[in-house]
C-alpha cells in the first residue's frame, strides 16, 4: 500500500471518528471501493470495518453518510450491525436509526436473537428500551413475533413489570394472549394490560 493511501485511509478514518462529514466526503472520494469495503481499521482495541468505525465511535451522521454512499453493510463480526448499533452506551437510538432509514433489516434469521426486538431486551436499559422498541416498530417490526422460548415482547414486559412498556406495545398493536403462563407476573399487571386492550378495543369500534 502506497505512501499516498495509507495517508488518505488514515484522514478518513479521523472524519469518520470526529463527524467531519466534509473531510469525509472528500477522503471516501479518494479511495477504491473495493479498498474500502476491504480495508479494516484499527479503534479501540477492536479491528472493524468502515459502518463499524461509525458504529463505534458514536457518530450516526458518519454511519448515515457511509451507508448512503454505497459502503458495505456486511459486518466483520457474528453480531449484525444493528445489533453493534444497539450496543453503543450513548448513540445506540441515533445509530440504530441511521441503519433503519438505511433499509437494513430488522430480523436476522440464524442469529441470537432473531429480531432487533428482543436484542432490545438484551441490550438496552430499561430507561432507554421503549423508545428503540418504539422505533422498530415505526420501521415495520412485528411486535407479535416470538423469541426461541416463545415469549413476544409483551410478555417480556409483561415479565419485567414494566407498565409503560405495556402500555406502548398494546396501543402499538402487540396482541394481549387470552391465556398468560401461570406465575410468569402479576396478578396486577395482567389486569392492567387487560384493562388496555379492552380500552383499545372500545376505541377502536368508535372510530370503525
Amino acid at each position: 500500500m502506497s505512501f499516498f493511501t495509507r495517508r488518505s485511509l488514515n484522514k478518513l478514518q479521523q472524519a469518520v471518528i470526529s463527524g467531519d462529514l466534509t473531510l469525509l466526503k472528500k477522503q471516501f472520494t479518494k479511495l477504491d471501493q473495493t479498498l474500502l469495503t476491504e480495508h479494516r481499521f484499527n479503534y479501540d482495541n477492536s479491528v472493524c470495518n468502515l459502518p463499524e468505525l461509525a458504529i463505534r465511535s458514536g457518530q450516526p451522521k458518519s454511519l448515515a453518510h457511509l451507508l448512503q454512499a454505497g459502503c458495505t453493510r456486511q459486518s466483520t463480526r457474528s453480531d449484525p450491525l444493528l445489533y453493534q448499533a444497539l450496543q453503543h452506551p450513548q448513540q445506540s437510538l441515533a445509530l440504530m436509526t441511521a441503519l433503519l432509514q438505511a433499509g437494513l433489516p430488522v430480523d436476522y434469521p440464524g442469529n441470537d436473537p432473531e429480531s432487533a426486538l428482543f436484542a432490545c431486551f438484551r441490550y438496552c436499559s430499561d430507561d432507554t428500551l421503549m423508545l428503540h422498541l418504539s422505533r422498530l416498530n415505526e420501521y415495520g417490526a412485528n411486535l407479535n413475533r416470538s423469541d426461541a422460548e416463545g415469549k413476544t415482547p409483551l410478555l417480556m414486559a409483561l415479565q419485567s413489570d414494566y407498565q409503560a412498556l405495556v402500555q406502548m406495545l398494546i396501543n402499538s398493536g402487540a396482541e394481549l394472549p387470552d391465556e398468560i403462563p401461570q406465575g410468569c407476573c402479576s396478578e396486577e399487571i395482567i389486569g392492567y394490560a387487560r384493562r388496555l386492550a379492552d380500552d383499545l378495543k372500545i376505541r377502536q369500534m368508535m372510530l370503525s
